[in-house]
């Protein structure tokens, strides 16, 4: 298999773990479901990144992927790929790394507010003490896999040959 399609495939992949690690990193998460129970302004608890999108967002986001897989697969796999669809892929590449950025920057405004809410929680004496609450590296994980599907896309770009 060429270097491009296997770095687009192994951007899929990490992008797609990423996908599946928890939104946010809090020790309180425990205490989500009980918060919850006595103020519905808390979540009932942590989703993962993929749980967070919205359903036309993840229909979108697996219709993306799947092109980005077929685009990969489809014959002949040891040559490089060739200019339209390495377009496709870098573009398809940026996008996915856009909403990716939008739903980091998203991430960081729930655990602005969740922190908040689990001080004043405290402060009311619901709690023992106030959580930090951050992003998690899933995040990380996703803007990898992204950059690596926008790059295997620039690749067939900056290359003249099918190496």
């Amino acid at each position: 298999m060429h270097r491009n399609r296997l770095i687009a495939l192994a951007g899929v992949i990490i992008g797609i773990i990423g996908l599946f690690v928890k939104a946010l990193n809090t020790d309180g998460e425990e205490l989500l479901p009980t918060l919850n129970a006595a103020n519905p302004a808390f979540p009932d608890g942590v989703p993962t990144i993929w749980g967070g999108l919205d359903l036309w967002a993840q229909w979108v986001l697996v219709i993306l992927i799947i092109v980005v897989v077929v685009i990969c697969l489809r014959p002949v796999i040891s040559e490089g790929l060739d200019r339209n669809s390495s377009m496709i892929v870098a573009v398809i590449g940026v996008a996915l790394l856009a909403y990716a950025v939008v739903k980091w920057m998203e991430a960081g405004d729930d655990a602005d507010n969740l922190q908040a809410a689990f001080a004043q929680a405290a402060a009311d004496g619901a709690i023992p003490l106030a959580f930090e609450v951050g992003r998690s590296v899933g995040f990380l994980i996703l803007i990898i896999g992204t950059v690596l599907v926008t790059f295997a896309g620039a690749m067939g770009f900056m290359s003249t040959d099918d190496e």
